[in-house]
């Protein structure tokens, strides 16, 4: 009988220590978890709990600017928590980075949608799969269940530009033209062209790091009783939701932010082009004094002195209406959440969409939720948990819940 070689210590420590790590890791509730590439530059990782119902989730991530290394989401949007409950709840969960940063669309679709592949070939055939996104992840999703509905049950999209990128360019750009008219020269560059390099960051806890530069500037410029009025007359000519002072401004730091961030992307998409139009756009603001605000939003659109004023490419227009807006013609039972005061991706994208899927005739598999809150994907663990369990049991049953 021959004797079993001895191993190492050193090499049994390392092996241990490994072992730890891995476990770390890994979400607590999942026994088997798959990493890998799919695609140039794109990483995906998947989850399958001890006790796995048969069921797999799909998870899209939102926007990450473009400067930014590529990577599966993490805590972004609560993903982490939301993905540690479907797994105690028995689902696998699958989610990938996209080969590119930024307004990615084209490319988080097909990423996402290979997942179910990579899911087949490690695990096995998934009983059913459901499809969940955040931000313009929820784009992606929706994008999904028009393209392939046979291959999906049931989509959960959360605080999606669902009306489109142009419903979203309007919206930013309206907020870059009349701050640009309210606070001249507080931003750098132009609505369209933001200079490289330029750093808008809020402070770390306690301070550490402190904040850039041009944040304190805005940050000062805000708090600045003398500029309250005008802060009020912008937000409300710009249409940023607030219900009191404290989210104007939190929703006027968030929007500065999501400006200088993802501007140059969306124009060098389309080769400097300008896909955005407000020749014809009327101004208003909201003040006490009707007569005031009369003559605030005469001030507001006055043609040599006023907002200033930019005429669409074509070319433009149609490249994000062709690749970057729903078809409506959704195949599967799609049920939306949203926050009713969202500063980065307004709420009035819930009944854009609404009336799409409408006209496409596919209302009956449209099911809209809404989180009366500020904040951009501010949900709770437990409503995302409620809006998918309710979607699940659409999925199962068959029975559309009352709106």
């Amino acid at each position: 009988m021959k004797s079993r070689p001895r191993r190492s210590p050193v090499l049994l420590a390392i092996g241990f220590a490994l072992a730890i790590a891995v476990a770390v890791a890994t979400p607590a509730t999942a026994q088997s978890h798959f990493s890998g590439s799919i695609g140039p530059g794109s990483f995906y990782e998947i989850d399958v709990p001890a006790v796995w119902n048969g069921d797999l989730v799909l998870y899209a991530h939102g926007i990450v600017q473009a400067e930014q290394p590529v990577a599966p989401p993490d805590t972004q949007d609560g993903y982490n928590l939301l993905r540690d409950a479907l797994l105690a709840e028995g689902y696998a969960v699958a989610a990938s980075s996209f080969s590119s940063n930024g307004w990615s669309l084209d490319d988080a679709v097909r990423r996402t949608h290979q997942l179910s592949g990579i899911f087949k070939s490690k695990v096995g055939q998934a009983h059913r799969t459901f499809l969940v996104g955040h931000s313009m992840g929820a784009l992606a999703i929706v994008k999904m269940a028009e393209t392939w509905p046979g291959q999906y049950d049931g989509a959960l999209p959360m605080c999606g530009p669902l009306g489109g990128a142009l419903a979203e360019l309007q919206y930013a750009a309206d907020a870059r033209v009349t701050l640009d008219y309210y606070f001249p020269g507080l931003l750098p560059g132009t609505p369209f062209d933001v200079p490289p390099g330029t750093e808008y960051l809020p402070p770390g806890p306690n301070n550490e790091p402190p904040a850039s530069p041009l944040f304190q500037q805005v940050y000062a410029a805000l708090i600045d009783l003398a500029n309250a009025p005008k802060w009020a007359q912008w937000a409300t000519a710009a249409h940023l939701p607030f219900a009191n002072a404290t989210e104007l401004g939190a929703s006027a730091l968030y929007v500065v932010g999501f400006i200088l961030r993802y501007t140059n992307d969306l124009i060098e998409r389309v080769n400097g082009k300008i896909p955005y139009d407000n020749m014809t756009t009327e101004y208003e603001v909201n003040v006490a004094d009707p007569g005031t605000n009369a003559y605030l939003s005469a001030l507001l659109n006055d043609a040599r002195d006023g907002v200033e004023r930019f005429s669409a490419d074509r070319a433009a227009l149609n490249y994000y209406q062709r690749n970057y807006a729903p078809t409506g013609r959704i195949g599967i039972p799609v049920l939306t959440l949203h926050t009713t005061r969202d500063p980065g991706i307004p709420f009035t994208h819930e009944g854009l969409f609404a009336a799409t899927v409408d006209a496409a005739g596919r209302d009956d598999l449209l099911l809209q939720r809404s989180i009366d809150r500020w904040g951009h994907c501010a949900f709770t663990p437990d409503e995302m948990q409620a809006a998918f369990a309710e979607l699940v049991q659409w999925v199962t049953t068959g029975d559309r819940p009352e709106p």
